[in-house]
């Protein structure tokens, strides 16, 4: 969680060495922007009492593979990938970008984890990782 709170932090610091992307992203920032906030808020009503902020499961959870997560194996990451790379087009900012991807590889390296603990704690994980993409459907 140390990390990927820097990253969030770094993400909003105002700089002042900036290579502006085109205009005409910005609409595109706004419509990634909202459809990452969708998902996210209707991945952790889906999870209910299993939502955790750490990544392992809770004691007393059970694996989740319906609704999003019938798709994709993390979507509240999805969601916040989509919410950030639609903020760095909004605010028309390579600088957010490049922060943007540093946080999709540090996703992918906090999920090796999640996913190990997950298929310790739960028997058909293995089944379910392979049926499902990580963070996009088709990746």
């Amino acid at each position: 969680m140390g990390m990927q709170g820097i990253l969030f932090a770094v993400f909003f610091l105002q700089t002042g060495y900036d290579y502006h992307l085109p205009d005409m992203l910005k609409y595109a920032g706004i419509l990634l922007f909202l459809t990452g906030c969708l998902i996210v808020l209707t991945a952790m009503i889906q999870l209910n009492k299993n939502l955790t902020a750490f990544p392992t499961p809770k004691e007393r959870a059970a694996l989740y593979t319906s609704g999003l997560y019938s798709v994709v194996r993390h979507p509240i990451y999805t969601g916040v990938i989509l919410i950030f790379i639609g903020l760095s087009f909004f605010w028309i900012s390579l600088y957010k970008l490049l922060i943007s991807i540093a946080l999709v590889i540090l996703f992918y390296f906090k999920t090796a984890y999640e996913e190990k603990q997950l298929e310790i704690k739960y028997e058909g994980y293995g089944d379910y990782k392979i049926k499902t993409s990580k963070f996009f459907p088709g990746f």
